[in-house]
């Protein structure tokens, strides 16, 4: 039994004016043919090369004349109109025409015509993509190739690996080093199994504001997003969500005010002790942990200038848990310790990751990475997650953790200002650039988070692109629900399958993505009653088939992918970029700022300072015409002239004469005399070199035939003898001793 191809069974059903129009594109290979044959024709026969010049002529203006069309865009350096991307006419409503070529981004080759595949960074890449594969099928080269078109445009990324392993930071420093980057990269290292924890420090509470430290720590600290458990689970759970929230607003004024550094020892020692939360709603006593100290301390807020009312929630959580009394010490009141402890014991596991496991990237007040640096000024950002190390839920924990930093990080850019000059407040944005920030998720199924949906709704506005890749579908379910799921994989516009192999969810979803599409088709075959043979009948049926094939999905090899744009399906060859992950590697630190808290300071008061606050407001320092004193010398009268020719109109070269004619006249006096002379009358002149009056002995290496050739040229120009033996000894003992010469 011989299985039947597609080919075997698809019959062609497209108009022969449509086949010519199509073979007769200059990129065709049928049109170049055509060209050969009729100059294989001329030079064999040379008699009708009367009849063949007019008609190649006419093909070849008919041909040349056909517009170019891509598969998705033209590049951007044809500087050509892009037939295949219409905009929308500026004065007719309703009336497209041909756009610019915008293709700057390179993602391969069309597998069935050989040509390029351009995309647009600012129009195209900021709708997102989408990148599923198997293992194997070439997804990290791809990654790899992508983020070259990216650093060749001048733009950075972040790539955050759910199954990393130190091959990634070499990979992306020796892609650094190509386009002079390295000092932008920053890596955050968590693979801690062995070896040294070389890494760049983050605090992910250095700069978010009240919003953004309480959904970090509902993130770190309740990672569970669902509504699993009841009873005593979900009481204590609501419990830590209050005192989370009630405390983020502290955390951000103390930090803010009092430059007190927010770390997860601070955070800890606040949390854990409801004594501490006591004390802070009671007497203003904060406890935090100082890094100059090395120890835990104290500070007692100023009630002027604190807001009491942002103590309320916590005021209240302190009084709400179980047999809490006012009038009893803590130590007193067991009962309230214990339900404290059931509250926020759940943190304990966090905290240790953070400042004992992971404390080489968390304990710390000044970090390296800062997310509105690395994303407003483009640099490149590696995030490495032990997919074996850790268990699945921390590595979740982790990489929602940076993607809740990047996501308030974009917020920033939102800009929240709405009265000014909009060339200001919006058009000169933070993230107003004509390339695009790309942030690329790889196996994000193991850290997906909520509010990825609406990074990437904003994204496009703010310029940031935004690329999940993943082996199957099944992964993103398990992590965000089928319900949040779908909705994200819906989003990305620029879709680009690899080799898949999982035949259950991920096959529905990609089926179901790829759409259908109406095909003539070979309803069946005859036999013939001759010579009992099978031939096709001679009529086509219309059927409705799938896309994107299963079959073709799985017959994809490494660096091979179909890509859906736009409604266009283009069966692709990848971009192959070649880097290898070769060189030094390097983890670049940044300057580490003065641990000095700034202090207040009172401004002087005295006779000196209202006497200058007086003359200020006098006007003293403002300098009259009257009081400007003209220079002297020849600066003086070039000041003079330009003074005078700026009052009259005349040419440029009137005016050159005006201005330096009476400097040449006034010093040209003789034959000798330069252009320009009177500039460089007042020089210094140089002091002459001492001389000890005892002449060097030549060196023994040195070659008195030389000495005398070169004393010749020194008295030939003028020097006299004895000075130039003198100059010419010294520098060639100088060279025979391997000195620098004085």
């Amino acid at each position: 039994i011989t299985p039947l191809t597609p080919g075997q069974l698809l019959r062609g059903s497209v108009r022969h004016g449509s086949i010519l129009n199509e073979n007769f594109r200059p990129y065709r290979v049928s049109s170049r043919w055509k060209s050969t044959a009729l100059a294989a024709t001329t030079f064999f026969v040379p008699a009708l090369t009367s009849l063949t010049l007019p008609v190649a002529a006419a093909y070849a203006g008919f041909v040349m004349t056909r517009p170019i069309t891509m598969p998705l865009r033209l590049p951007a350096n044809s500087r050509r109109k892009d037939f295949g991307n219409p905009v929308a006419h500026k004065k007719r409503p309703g009336v497209d025409v041909p756009g610019p070529a915008a293709g700057d981004y390179l993602l391969g080759w069309d597998e069935n015509t050989g040509q390029q595949i351009w995309v647009s960074g600012r129009e195209d890449l900021t709708m997102h993509g989408i990148l599923p594969g198997a293992t194997g099928s070439g997804k990290t080269q791809f990654i790899y190739s992508l983020l070259s078109n990216t650093l060749a445009q001048g733009s950075g990324f972040t790539l955050i690996d759910g199954k990393a392993s130190n091959k990634l930071p070499f990979t992306v420093a020796a892609l650094a080093r190509r386009f002079g980057r390295e000092a932008d990269v920053r890596v955050l290292n968590m693979l801690v199994s062995e070896g040294d924890r070389r890494t760049n420090t983050w605090n992910p509470f250095t700069t978010v504001n009240a919003e953004g430290m309480t959904e970090l720590l509902l993130t770190l600290f309740l990672p569970d997003e669902g509504d699993s458990g009841g009873g005593s689970s979900k009481f204590f759970k609501d419990r830590a969500d209050a005192l989370i929230r009630g405390m983020a607003h502290v955390f951000v004024w103390v930090r803010d005010n009092l430059k007190i550094p927010m770390t997860s020892e601070t955070i800890r020692a606040m949390f854990s002790d409801i004594e501490a939360l006591r004390s802070l709603t009671e007497r203003l006593e904060f406890r935090y942990y100082s890094f100059e100290k090395r120890d835990f301390a104290t500070v007692t807020l100023d009630g002027r200038q604190f807001p009491t009312a942002l103590l309320d929630p916590v005021r209240f959580y302190v009084k709400e848990t179980g047999g809490f009394s006012a009038k009893a010490s803590t130590d007193d009141q067991a009962k309230v310790r214990e339900q404290h402890g059931y509250v926020v014991g759940g943190f304990a596991k966090t905290f240790t990751q953070m400042s004992s496991t992971l404390g080489h990237i968390f304990r710390c007040d000044v970090p390296d990475i800062d997310f509105h640096d690395i994303i407003y000024n483009r640099r490149i950002l590696v995030v490495m997650l032990p997919s074996l190390e850790n268990h699945p839920d921390t590595n979740a924990a982790l990489g929602k953790a940076v993607i809740t930093a990047f996501r308030y990080a974009m917020a920033a850019a939102l800009g929240t200002s709405i009265e000014g000059n909009y060339e200001d407040l919006v058009e000169n944005r933070p993230s107003s650039a004509r390339t695009p920030y790309l942030m690329v998720a790889d196996e994000v199924g193991y850290f997906a988070s909520r509010g990825l949906d609406l990074m990437m709704a904003q994204g496009r506005e703010l310029n940031i692109s935004l690329w999940l890749s993943f082996q199957e579908v099944g992964s993103l379910y398990a992590t965000l629900g089928r319900d949040r799921a779908v909705p994200l994989l819906g989003n990305p516009k620029l879709k680009i399958f690899e080799n898949i192999e999982d035949a259950g969810p991920t096959r529905e979803w990609l089926e179901g993505v790829g759409g259908t599409m109406q095909v003539s088709v070979l309803p069946g075959y005859d036999t013939s009653p001759g010579l009992g043979l099978y031939q096709g009948q001679q009529r086509a049926d219309i059927r409705e088939v799938k896309r994107i094939s299963w079959s073709d999905i799985q017959k994809l090899r490494q660096g091979q992918a179909i890509m859906l744009f736009r409604g266009k399906r283009v069966y692709t060859r990848l971009f192959y970029a070649g880097i290898e992950p070769t060189g030094e590697g390097r983890v670049f630190p940044t300057i580490e700022p003065s641990r000095e808290r700034p202090r207040q300071v009172t401004p002087s008061t005295g006779a000196g300072v209202e006497s200058i606050t007086a003359q200020l407001a006098a006007g003293a320092d403002i300098y009259q015409e009257s009081a400007l004193q003209a220079p002297e010398g020849v600066i003086g009268v070039l000041y003079e002239r330009m003074g005078r020719i700026l009052d009259r109109p005349g040419s440029p070269l009137n005016d050159a004469h005006d201005l330096l004619g009476p400097l040449i006249a006034s010093h040209a006096t003789g034959a000798d005399a330069r252009p320009f002379g009177g500039l460089f009358t007042r020089l210094p002149i140089p002091t002459p070199a001492r001389s000890t009056g005892i002449p060097d002995i030549p060196d023994q290496s040195v070659d008195a035939a030389l000495i005398d050739q070169l004393v010749a040229f020194e008295t030939a120009i003028g020097t006299p003898h004895q000075e130039a033996r003198e100059h010419v000894v010294a520098a060639l003992n100088a060279h025979a001793r391997g000195r620098a010469r004085p």
